[in-house]
């Protein structure tokens, strides 16, 4: 159970600080032409998004957007809803993955994934995309093997409209964004999101989803130690998905 930098998925944590901390308006948007100077740093895009608001950017997981949008959202912000999803926990009895004891580094590096202080591993990502999938309320995570002591749940308090924004931005990644390859043809009814980092002199990736959007039973992480999320994540989560019969 490796930890490692998560990438986009971090867009996520970040889009939940937006609509909660009222930093941007939802409908405020940022125009995407493939690269932009933030602070001296170039970020790019593997292509241009044009104008996009928050719940598009998370769906085409624009770098562009989010590096522009990051100026608003300080790092202890971020680590504060980070701690919100958990990601400073242990799930399942394993350990959590690296989190910073205080915040270093710019918001941007955070946002993107790709702070080396911040290395979630794949349950604690699992448990996120669960939480976002059943809106905060979420039986306590556990092994099969090793059931809990006492029952207990796990709950996350955000507002009616961050949830739609979250869950809308991860069926826009499915339907036409960076997961568009995972279900092409809707038979799991997926919301998604994906996340590319580097990882020595190449790249890793994840995918992270629920399913079905409307009615959540089921939810996945999936890592690819090596190629970017449309190259390897996401394709192999296509063939672990569609292989099997889901009970409904």
């Amino acid at each position: 159970m490796a930890p490692g930098l998560p990438g986009s998925l971090m867009k996520l944590v970040a889009a939940c600080a937006i609509s909660e901390d009222h930093l941007l308006s939802p409908e405020t948007t940022f125009d995407c032409a493939g690269s932009v100077v933030v602070n001296s740093q170039t970020f790019h895009c593997q292509k241009p998004h044009g104008r996009l608001d928050l719940i598009h950017a998370i769906g085409m997981s624009c770098n562009v957007y989010f590096a522009q949008a990051a100026q608003s959202i300080s790092p202890n912000l971020f680590l504060e809803h980070a701690r919100a999803f958990l990601l400073n926990e242990p799930a399942c009895g394993i350990a959590s993955g690296p989190f910073p004891q205080k915040a270093e580094g710019s918001p941007q590096s955070y946002i993107l994934g790709l702070n080396e202080s911040f290395k979630p591993h794949a349950l604690q990502l699992l448990r996120m995309a669960a939480l976002i999938g059943a809106e905060g309320d979420l039986p306590l995570l556990h092994s099969a093997e090793s059931p809990p002591d006492k029952p207990g749940s796990t709950h996350l308090q955000l507002s009616s409209n961050t949830w739609k924004i979250l869950k809308q931005g991860m069926i826009i990644a499915r339907e036409n964004g960076t997961a568009k390859n995972l279900d092409p043809e809707n038979k799991l009814h997926i919301a998604a999101k994906t996340g590319t980092a580097p990882h020595g002199n190449t790249f890793q990736s994840w995918i992270i989803g629920f399913f079905p959007f409307d009615k959540p039973r089921y939810s996945f992480c999936l890592r690819a130690s090596s190629g970017t999320s449309q190259d390897a994540a996401v394709p192999q989560a296509h063939k672990f998905l569609l292989a099997s019969d889901w009970p409904t």
